[in-house]
């Protein structure tokens, strides 16, 4: 394997919410928070599996998939490590804010078959020293596995608060359908190799 290729491209499997919840997340923000469309996340998707290297016999993919979360079993998050609890550095007005699956989840054991088929292309030279990924642990990027979707850009002006977000979200939303699932091959830059 070619080094230079190696350290530039990104294998990422993703789960895509469908337009229609994607539609429904945004008019949710918009009408209930007043928080501006362009603020919105436009491809909101689970992010299944990330590696920073070619993977043997993995190949671009986009499927028809169908799994289903609860908003009741989702919590609103700060997009940076540890941004699960409330910190004083972490302000959500001004970081990307995402929804993480509960860990009790109905739907997280569909989203970690999907995010098995990745692991199992996993060898010990796209590894390099480092050890395998599993369920719950990531052998690039984050340590910790957590199935997350990113629905807010930074600069919103929300509440310190998430809770007040999350509430009416759980009430309001109730099921969020993903109805696709890709996996991509793309250069650093973000545009696909093939």
């Amino acid at each position: 394997m070619d080094a230079a290729k190696a350290h530039t491209t990104e294998v990422w499997a993703q789960l895509l919410l469908c337009e229609e919840d994607r539609l429904r997340v945004r008019e949710f923000f918009v009408s209930e928070f007043g928080i501006t469309p362009r603020c919105v996340v436009r491809n909101m998707h689970i992010t299944v599996y990330h590696a920073r290297r070619p993977m043997p016999g993995v190949f671009p993919v986009s499927e028809p998939a169908d799994v289903v979360l609860a908003a009741t079993e989702t919590r609103f998050m700060v997009m940076a490590p540890g941004g699960e609890n409330p910190r004083p550095e972490l302000d959500p007005a001004e970081r990307k804010v995402g929804l993480r699956v509960h860990k009790q989840s109905a739907a997280l054991r569909l989203i970690l078959e999907f995010r098995e088929r990745l692991l199992r292309r996993e060898t010990p030279r796209v590894l390099g020293r480092r050890p395998p990924s599993t369920r719950r642990a990531n052998a690039f990027g984050a340590r910790h596995y957590q199935p997350h979707m990113a629905v807010l850009r930074a600069g919103t002006g929300i509440d310190r608060d998430l809770a007040r977000l999350g509430v009416p979200f759980r009430q309001k939303l109730g099921n969020l359908r993903f109805d696709r699932f890709e996996v991509e091959i793309v250069g650093r830059t973000g545009r696909p190799l093939h």
